[in-house]
């Protein structure tokens, strides 16, 4: 006798139909719950299922006809957002009612059939149940697995966009996802997003507009506010596949620390190698003797004191004001740092070296002599140079070179780091009837302090301080401008000595154009190479009628009539904005616009078709969609110029800026700009709620790529930065002291010292130590956020005191803060050290731990 008929023969077929039913409910849960992990884990990492893709194929496939691609991908995403929410709502309210007959089934069955009997039968359902949700998770796993395939898929980069020279076999997984670039970008996780510094950003946005009084502003400051709580009260995930690849990378780099991740010094090419590899490699260029010399010891106090005093000299003397003085003087100088980019372009590998100069001793002093120099260029005839690819094409208009000559092009030999200083002031001095016309520093003084500048080229590698006694190193501010002058002076006295004709010369910094006779091209090289024992040049003579220039191939034609190509190198990657970026669809169709154009500029009628058709195939290897292009590229209209971008537009496309120095306030013909970082769902609204017809605000797009590449500059020391908010703890308690300084850390710590001995100060960390005796553990010093906006830094230090409940500050330190951010505020307090929002997930990509899960 089976189970069923036992159990109607003894309990009745009420009970048989019971089990049944729970039977049956059970069977059906299964695949019920696993649509709703599957569903959940699509939401979390931004994956669309095939069900709802095709219907949106369908919704929307005739809509581009009518309305922009970017109003249509807005109204799409949205769509998708809602039917994939609505999807799970449905499958967890149909999991909770069905949950609940089985519940009360059950109950019916406990209070009529013996223990035993439902154990036995509970046993088998369980196994059932069990074959039937795995069976269904593993296809699950699989359907998402091909999702995120697909996903990545799209991007599709190609093997030249990235190169591995080290001696790691790095996963495919990782170069794939390096290989897209350091500017490509990622929506921004929620666990990245740091409300206070978006709040500084709000608060200083709002502080520029004049027109507003208090309330005006507290209103702002509320919109603001709703906005940005909305967003995180909001339930819906920011996660995506492109977040698990960064997540990945970042834990596989952090595993293999000795892997660098550089940028190329040529060609847009993302490259790996060992660390040790690109020590010996800087080690070899700064063993030049030539070149460089070891110092001592830092001589950035000393280099800061002479730059300073000859400042201070050039106001005693009346050269400039004594406003232009305070702009130029320098408190807070730190050391260059050296860094180098691979040149894998070259068939033995080496480094381009680069110092940066940001904040250094003679930073401020060489901006000024260089503008002085570019005023004196600017307005003097070039007869050389050109601006770019567009005034080069513009001059070879009806260019025809005389019979038997051939095109030639010369390129400088390392130019910067061979500009000996003798060869700088005999330009100067050539030019200087022009020069005066722009400063009232006299000759001598100009020279003296051209002298200086050369003199205090030293830069930090590797802990070790270096002095470049030939040339000036690439990076510095002063030398782009001293090299045209040097540039010009050499070209007027090779040109003077040459015995035949040159129909034309033009450059453009290192690179030069012209055509001389057939028989003199050896000549010409040896002519050039003899002007200066450092300067160097070397030579590449016509191949079939052309030689390059810039970005365009200069062609001689059979009546010896000069036109232009399109000219990109062997070496260029074709890696631009991918089409998957995290950045406005307006921005990318800019590029489109903007490569077009400059085709249709410089291009000649008889190759412009030629070249738009590599120019749509490069595009598409960048994952840009056929369709788009098509409209783009081959429309029948003139070519328009890159667009302006709205920012309140209704597709929420908003402007951006790559750079983080764009968070300080800008002015250009009478606007002034702003930036806040891009944030799905929030960006778009506080770009249309803060912006004026005087104020633009932009959008930066802070988490990208670049993120995972190394940092091979030398680190800061942490007493010596500045514009910085800090904070001190006390030695003997549990408090703390917040400040911000615009000055060195170490500066203003030193006066913190020196305030806590004079009983006239009334600074907060003063009178702790002195009300209570305890000391300070200023060794314990700690940065908590850098940032040289005087404005935002004041706010991002309210913000710290308020969030530490053991902070010593005065209670009127942090008056400035409205109390329209106090719970935004208060989250920012409960989620960790740095002020960010509690992370969702932790950026994981193994799916089949969370589907396994019921």
């Amino acid at each position: 006798m089976g189970f069923y008929a036992e159990v109607q023969t003894q309990y009745g077929l009420a009970s048989v139909k019971n089990l049944k039913s729970w039977a049956s409910l059970n069977i059906k849960l299964a695949p019920l719950k696993n649509r709703r992990v599957f569903l959940l884990e699509c939401k979390r990492q931004g994956l669309l299922p095939k069900h709802i893709s095709c219907n949106m194929k369908y919704l929307y496939g005739s809509a581009t006809d009518s309305i922009s691609a970017g109003q249509v991908e807005c109204m799409k995403a949205k769509t998708v957002r809602h039917v994939l929410l609505f999807e799970i709502k449905t499958t967890v309210s149909k999991i909770r009612r069905m949950e609940d007959e089985l519940s009360r089934v059950w109950q019916t069955l406990v209070d009529t059939l013996p223990c035993d009997m439902l154990d036995q039968f509970h046993n088998r359902q369980l196994k059932k149940y069990t074959d039937r949700f795995r069976l269904i998770r593993d296809n699950n796993v699989r359907k998402l697995t091909k999702l995120i395939s697909e996903q990545l898929s799209k991007v599709q980069p190609q093997k030249e966009w990235v190169k591995n020279i080290s001696s790691v076999a790095v996963p495919e997984r990782v170069l794939n996802f390096l290989a897209l670039g350091p500017k490509f970008g990622i929506e921004i996780p929620r666990n990245e997003v740091s409300i206070q510094k978006l709040l500084a950003d709000i608060e200083f946005t709002i502080g520029m507009n004049k027109s507003l009084n208090d309330e005006g502003k507290n209103i702002f400051r509320s919109l603001a506010a709703n906005t940005i709580t909305n967003y995180v009260r909001s339930n819906r995930g920011t996660n995506n596949v492109f977040q698990n690849e960064f997540y990945y990378c970042k834990r596989y780099l952090k595993d293999h620390q000795d892997l660098l991740v550089m940028q190329s010094d040529k060609g847009n090419v993302t490259v790996l190698m060992d660390r040790s590899q690109y020590v010996d490699l800087s080690r070899e260029i700064l063993e030049d003797d030539n070149h460089y010399k070891i110092l001592p010891r830092d001589p950035t106090t000393s280099m800061q004191t002479k730059c300073n005093s000859l400042v201070k000299n050039l106001v005693n003397k009346g050269y400039i004001t004594e406003s232009e003085g305070k702009r130029l003087y320098n408190y807070n100088a730190v050391p260059a740092r050296f860094y180098g980019l691979p040149k894998i372009h070259k068939p033995t590998l080496t480094l381009r070296p680069i110092v940066s100069f940001i904040n250094t001793p003679t930073s401020k002093l060489s901006i000024y002599m260089a503008d002085i120099l570019a005023r004196t260029l600017a307005a003097t005839e070039d007869r050389y140079f050109v601006k770019d690819s567009f005034s080069f094409a513009e001059f070879a208009k009806d260019l025809q070179i005389p019979d038997n000559y051939v095109l030639i092009s010369l390129d400088v030999v390392s130019l910067f780091s061979n500009i000996s200083v003798d060869l700088v002031i005999s330009a100067i001095e050539s030019r200087w009837t022009d020069i005066e016309q722009h400063t009232s520093i006299s000759k001598d003084e100009f020279i003296s302090i051209v002298k200086f500048l050369f003199s205090s080229n030293y830069f930090l590698f590797d802990g070790k301080f270096y002095l470049q006694i030939l040339g000036s190193p690439m990076g510095s501010n002063f030398i782009p401008a001293i090299a045209k002058i040097v540039m010009i002076f050499l070209l007027d006295l090779i040109l003077a000595n040459l015995p035949f004709y040159i129909p034309f010369l033009k450059g453009y910094v290192d690179d030069l154009i012209t055509a001389v006779p057939k028989d003199q091209v050896t000549y010409t090289l040896r002519k050039f190479n003899e002007c200066d024992e450092f300067i160097k040049f070397t030579l590449e003579e016509e191949t079939l009628g052309s030689v390059p220039f810039l970005d365009t191939k200069v062609i001689r034609t059979n009546d010896n009539n000069i036109i232009l190509d399109w000219y990109r190198k062997p070496t260029s990657s074709g890696r631009y904005i991918h089409f998957l970026s995290n950045h406005p669809s307006k921005q990318k169709i800019n590029l489109i616009l903007g490569l077009k154009s400059r085709i249709e500029r410089i291009v000649h009628p008889t190759k412009r078709e030629a070249n738009l058709n590599v120019l749509f195939q490069l595009m598409r290897n960048n994952g840009y969609p056929r369709g788009l292009l098509s409209r783009l590229i081959y429309n029948s209209s003139p070519s328009g110029q890159p667009q302006r971008v709205r920012e309140g537009m209704s597709d929420g496309v908003v402007p951006t800026v790559e750079s983080a120095s764009a968070t300080l306030e800008l002015r250009r013909d009478g606007l002034k700009f702003s930036s806040i970082p891009l944030i799905e769902g929030v960006t778009g609204s506080l770009v249309r709620l803060l912006k004026t017809d005087t104020i633009k605000v932009l959008a930066r797009n802070e988490f990208r790529v670049k993120k995972l590449f190394s940092r091979v500059k030398d680190k800061m020391d942490v007493l010596k930065m500045s514009g910085v908010v800090y904070g001190v703890p006390c030695a003997s308690c549990g408090e703390i002291y917040v400040g911000q300084t615009s000055q060195q850390l170490k500066k203003r710590l030193t006066q913190h010292k020196s305030d806590v001995k004079n009983p006239s100060k009334a600074c907060a960390l003063a009178e702790h130590v002195r009300s209570s005796g305890h000391q300070m553990n200023y060794n314990a010093a700690k940065v908590l956020e850098c940032e040289n906006n005087l404005k935002k830094r004041t706010f991002l230090e309210m913000c710290h005191i308020k969030r530490h409940s053991n902070s010593m500050n005065y209670r009127r330190d942090i008056e400035g803060i409205s109390n329209i951010y106090a719970f935004l505020l208060s989250i920012d307090q409960l989620s960790g050290e740095r002020g960010v929002l509690r992370p969702a997930n932790d950026g994981s990509s193994v799916v089949s731990d969370v589907v396994v899960s019921t």
